[in-house]
């Protein structure tokens, strides 16, 4: 059996920009070379997409992927679990949407289907992915394959109204002052996408670590063995979890897999 297996966030666990560019640190990566050479498994555990993450990663840093905030699950190169909004919750979303007025990007593993972005908001999500543009700006209801969504909102107050209105179906994770938050669904998400790779993979949970820095990451944390905060995250997610790193640029997750002797 393996020996352990440990999840991490992208945006601001793994990754952080400096100067407009996604940097990942050098010391970041040596700990997760070692930790896999030990025989571990690592995972990117994020509401990222999978081409996202593709673009950003490759395919031989990381032994699997969850990707869409717990939607799809890859291990090895293949998908092992997914699932798609409905269209009714779809529909559903649209109409809550224009009563909160938010825009929103349906976001699928491969395309995005804007609801309302604006330019701006267009080309800034597809500047992230080089190639043919991620976000469909025109499309039909039956032809969306998205598993996870992005809002957009004008001030803090309307992401407010937004928790409140979907506080028994929604997790918002705001981007500050972006005015965007990644959202995420309440009886599936990270934790229970945790779940689902560690039995699948016939994994004890005692043997299970997660490193997060958002709300988002809250769930994983908690569901771990031992969750990990990063120094910069944010304080719902400190808390609850079993330890909390230096920052994402002063080595934090190189010091936490020592500190676990993980490395």
């Amino acid at each position: 059996m393996r020996n352990k297996i440990a999840f991490f966030d992208i945006d601001g666990t793994l990754v952080e920009h400096k100067e407009n560019v996604l940097i990942m640190p050098e010391s970041t990566k040596l700990a997760i070379k070692k930790f896999r050479e030990k025989g571990n498994l690592a995972f990117i555990c994020s509401g990222r997409q999978i081409r996202f993450i593709n673009d950003k990663f490759g395919t031989d840093m990381f032994d699997g992927y969850i990707s869409g905030n717990g939607t799809e699950i890859f291990f090895k190169g293949e998908k092992v679990y997914g699932r798609n909004l409905s269209q009714d919750m779809l529909t559903s979303l649209m109409k809550s949407f224009d009563e909160l007025g938010v825009s929103c990007n349906f976001a699928g593993g491969h395309k995005g289907y804007s609801y309302k972005m604006d330019r701006r908001r267009i080309d800034r999500y597809n500047s992230q992915f080089p190639g043919e543009a991620y976000i469909l700006e025109e499309w039909k209801l039956e032809d969306v394959e998205a598993s996870s969504l992005d809002i957009f909102y004008k001030d803090d107050s309307v992401l407010e109204k937004c928790r409140e209105y979907f506080k028994d179906m929604l997790i918002f994770n705001a981007h500050g002052a972006d005015m965007s938050a990644d959202v995420s669904l309440k009886d599936w998400g990270k934790a229970e996408a945790i779940e689902y790779i560690t039995k699948h993979l016939e994994i004890p949970m005692e043997n299970t670590y997660a490193f997060g820095d958002g709300h988002n990451d809250v769930e994983m944390i908690k569901k771990v063995n031992t969750g990990i905060a990063m120094g910069n995250a944010v304080e719902e997610l400190k808390e609850v979890a079993d330890y909390i790193t230096s920052n994402i640029f002063d080595d934090g997750i190189y010091n936490a897999m020592k500190a676990f002797e993980l490395i």
